[in-house]
């Protein structure tokens, strides 16, 4: 969108998709609603961003204009592990007492864009500002090639 910080179309998306959500749980339970909308907006999501990043690439390549502020931990050729230290996503979701909708429209994409993406490597994190944590830990290693027979 032009004109529009990523920041606050992730807010204009909050209002529309955090009723549906609250809906869906009550309909289907917390857990199945959670998983529908997460998948639902992860794959939409990465067929955006996909055409729009090289891939096979090396992670740090990334462009993005999310609000965040990271430390690099680790940059090789192999191996790429930032922990992002804070993220304006958070801290509205949690200023505004819903992380869990905050988790399903940003965290929530980052293992569907990843995979494709950056197909050649693994992604991983275990923790988010989100829900709490003190870092997100992202972390990529490429994969190893697979050996002919």
């Amino acid at each position: 969108m032009a004109g529009i910080s990523t920041l606050d179309a992730v807010k204009i998306q909050a209002r529309a998709v955090g009723p549906i959500v609250k809906a869906l749980e009550a309909r289907i339970g917390e857990q199945a609603a959670h998983e529908l909308v997460r998948g639902a907006i992860a794959e939409s999501w990465a067929d955006h961003v996909a055409p729009r990043q090289a891939g096979n690439d090396h992670p740090r390549d990334d462009d993005n204009d999310f609000p965040v502020e990271s430390v690099i931990v680790t940059d090789t050729d192999d191996e790429y592990r930032v922990n992002m230290v804070r993220c304006q996503f958070a801290d509205y979701f949690r200023a505004t007492g819903q992380p869990e909708i905050g988790a399903l429209l940003t965290c929530g994409v980052d293992f569907a864009v990843n995979r494709r993406v950056h197909p050649d490597w693994e992604f991983t994190r275990t923790q988010t500002l989100m829900m709490g944590a003190e870092h997100c830990n992202f972390c990529w290693k490429r994969k190893a090639a697979e050996s002919a027979p």
